[in-house]
């Protein structure tokens, strides 16, 4: 039986990117990664959307602080890195769930995690997909995988995907000013999400018939 270079190379590149990305969550604070992002130089941009792509993908793993953090950092590019880090994971939980299910999806984000993203799954219309994909863009993380479970496209889902993050951006463009205190920038980042984040509540609350 011939093993191609690929498939041993690959997985275990994977598998090494993972146990990483676990390491720096799990061991570090979110304000000891910001000082660490920050001292990374030009590698910065790269480190923190590694970091949160982490985050995203092991969803119990918190990494609010340091979504705040990197706004401090980097002002208005932050949009661009918080973008990226979507397009990321938006593909690769909704694929992980699509693929894999429930039973894997387990080992990533355990029991209870699993249980929320099949009360979002139950509650996904296809009717309504695209208004409750732009207004779940916050919760990326569960609602990806919760999308995942449907049997919705990938190409459908993904291109709403990509709609839902362009009123966020925008809101976060007009908001944010450079050189401002970060209390105010926290406050203006909780304030974006706060539209989203009623609208979600008001298409999940909802029972499916």
């Amino acid at each position: 039986m011939n093993i191609s270079f690929k498939k041993v190379v690959f997985p275990l590149f994977s598998i090494f990117l993972f146990a990483l990305l676990i390491y720096f969550t799990t061991n570090f604070s979110s304000e000891e990664i910001s000082l660490f992002i920050k001292s990374a130089g030009v590698f910065a941009p790269l480190l923190y959307i590694f970091i949160q792509i982490a985050g995203q993908i092991f969803a119990p793993l918190s990494t609010s602080a340091l979504f705040v953090a990197v706004f401090i950092l980097f002002g208005k590019t932050a949009i661009a890195y918080s973008i990226l880090t979507w397009l990321i994971t938006s593909a690769t939980n909704f694929l992980l769930a699509r693929r894999y299910g429930k039973k894997v999806l387990r080992k990533f984000i355990g029991e209870e995690g699993v249980t929320k993203i099949v009360e979002i799954a139950k509650r996904i219309d296809k009717k309504k997909f695209f208004w409750l994909r732009i207004s779940t863009f916050y919760i990326n993380d569960f609602a990806s995988y919760a999308f995942g479970l449907t049997d919705i496209s990938f190409s459908r889902y993904y291109l709403v995907s990509i709609l839902s993050m362009i009123p966020w951006s925008i809101v976060m463009s007009l908001l944010m000013r450079s050189e401002q205190s970060p209390i105010f920038t926290t406050i203006k980042i909780f304030l974006s999400m706060i539209p989203f984040a009623i609208l979600s509540y008001l298409f999940l609350k909802k029972k499916k018939k």
